[in-house]
């Protein structure tokens, strides 16, 4: 009995990395390639925050999967959406305003150098994850007490995932090159399904309905 609790506690958590890592590096690739149609529609201002959420749905549908389909398909997927493309935006506008206030000059994250960029995206990465993890959270909690600490995992699987999906990927031609930014998503996605796979094995028994005796 307690070997078949660990084999599928550790099948999950294998389910639940995986999944993790291809959801973000496919729903980004997928966001990016729509980028186009998406600034003719919304325009130049809103494109990014649009791919984001379409990146955070994907990844969230991802790990919906991995949840055994429950919470609701809907909540689940939308509020990741929302969360990730608050965070992630809110994250890169903050950096790189601080950065021309500080310099005086515009600043872009992509094209500071190596240090500046790990401390950008480690800043970037935690207000996904704020953003990431505090909209799931509102999911969960009416079906999950255990979720409370999601939050805080989230704010540290994705502040540690982006730089270190970025140094990865300069072993692989940096993320200006398309091989280079897919190992820089696989990373980072990997990163926060480690982070968030016991929290998520413990979710996903708690919303499981049990079986009668």
């Amino acid at each position: 009995m307690i070997e078949d609790i660990r084999g599928t506690a550790s099948g999950f958590v294998v389910r639940w990395t995986v999944l993790c890592g291809l959801g973000l590096a496919v729903g980004l690739a997928v966001g990016l390639g729509l980028a186009a149609p998406v600034e003719t529609v919304v325009g130049m201002m809103l494109v990014t925050p649009v791919i984001l959420a379409l990146a955070g749905s994907m990844f969230g549908g991802a790990q919906w999967l991995a949840l055994g389909r429950s919470p609701r398909f809907g909540a689940w997927v939308g509020t990741s959406g929302l969360g990730l493309a608050v965070g992630m935006t809110a994250g890169i506008v903050l950096v790189e305003t601080l950065g021309q206030a500080l310099t005086g000059e515009p600043m872009r994250l992509a094209t500071l150098d190596m240090f500046g960029r790990l401390g950008g995206l480690t800043f970037v990465g935690a207000f996904a994850g704020l953003g990431l993890g505090a909209a799931q959270w509102l999911a969960l909690r009416p079906a999950a007490s255990m979720a409370r600490r999601w939050v805080v995992l989230c704010v540290a699987g994705f502040g540690a995932g982006l730089p270190a999906g970025s140094l990865v990927a300069e072993l692989v031609g940096g993320l200006q090159s398309p091989v280079g930014f897919a190992v820089f998503l696989g990373v980072a996605g990997l990163t926060l399904g480690v982070f968030t796979a016991r929290s998520g094995a413990a979710i996903a028994a708690g919303l499981t309905p049990r079986r009668a005796d």
